[in-house]
């Protein structure tokens, strides 16, 4: 499975241009799946519902990339402010070949709750014979999470990002969410991409770094300008970093179990960071 992580600037405030260029690079980007960042439909620094209104979708604009999935048999994903209800979201979408679903945003930072409403439900899904899973930027600091997704057999973990510079920089060259990447990959034996955005809105430095790290823990990472990383996913590494040896099996070996809260997490199924 070839994997792309697009990370870009959206015009911001925007609409129309946005969706035209993720259009664009889904259709012309040779990759099995697409992987846009967060709110890249709109961008990211409004301060209110009011502000963000004009710039939301419902999720009918996404019937403009499923004839794209369909000619490519690919998958895209990113995130847009999903209108429905009488609610706005910070969603991601996912696009398939023959269907279309909507992951919502579970963990909202600072100004995302005054803008949006939570979402509620984990999302996972089978292409190409193995089994995927979404979450949006800030849901990633919070492992149980990425627990939940690896008990539900999920192989790649896609997580959509509009994640700025920290106030306290790290110093190993690495941006803090990719060292979550890395702890989710590894404790769990899986991958993780992720996809953040660059440029600057309203104060606020994005700074790409887009990633993907592999069962190991090894990572591949852009750097801080627009661009796109393109890798292979070889899933034969998930059964060696699952099960390392005769006797540990990172499926089994969890002796304290994780519930999540049915307000918060069912299991049916920004301000950025250091703006």
């Amino acid at each position: 499975m070839r994997v792309a992580l697009h990370q870009f600037a959206p015009e911001f405030p925007g609409r129309d241009r946005n969706w035209e260029r993720i259009a664009s690079a889904a259709d012309s980007i040779d990759a099995d799946v697409i992987v846009f960042p967060e709110l890249t439909s709109c961008g990211y620094m409004y301060k209110s519902r009011a502000e963000i209104q004009p710039y939301t979708d419902s999720r009918a604009v996404l019937r403009s990339l499923e004839p794209i999935a369909r000619r490519h048999r690919r998958l895209v994903v990113g995130g847009f402010a999903e209108r429905a209800g009488g609610h706005l979201f910070n969603s991601a979408y996912v696009v398939g070949p023959k269907w279309t679903q909507v992951f919502r945003k579970v963990h909202l930072w600072n100004y995302e709750k005054v803008i949006f409403a939570t979402g509620t439900r984990a999302l996972t899904f089978d292409f190409q014979g193995h089994r995927l899973g979404v979450e949006v930027c800030y849901d990633l600091q919070f492992p149980e999470l990425g627990s939940y997704y690896a008990r539900k057999g999920v192989e790649l973990l896609l997580v959509p990002m509009a994640w700025a510079e920290e106030t306290f920089p790290t110093n190993s060259g690495l941006q803090q969410f990719n060292h979550l990447a890395i702890s989710a990959a590894f404790a769990h034996g899986i991958y993780v991409g992720v996809c953040n955005r660059v440029g600057k809105e309203r104060g606020a430095l994005f700074v790409g770094e887009s990633s993907l790290t592999d069962p190991h823990g090894r990572i591949q990472h852009l750097g801080s300008k627009e661009g796109t990383l393109l890798s292979e996913i070889d899933f034969s590494l998930l059964e060696r970093a699952k099960r390392p040896n005769p006797r540990n099996d990172l499926d089994t070996d969890a002796r304290l179990g994780i519930t999540l809260p049915r307000t918060s997490l069912p299991a049916r199924t920004s301000r950025p960071r250091g703006a």
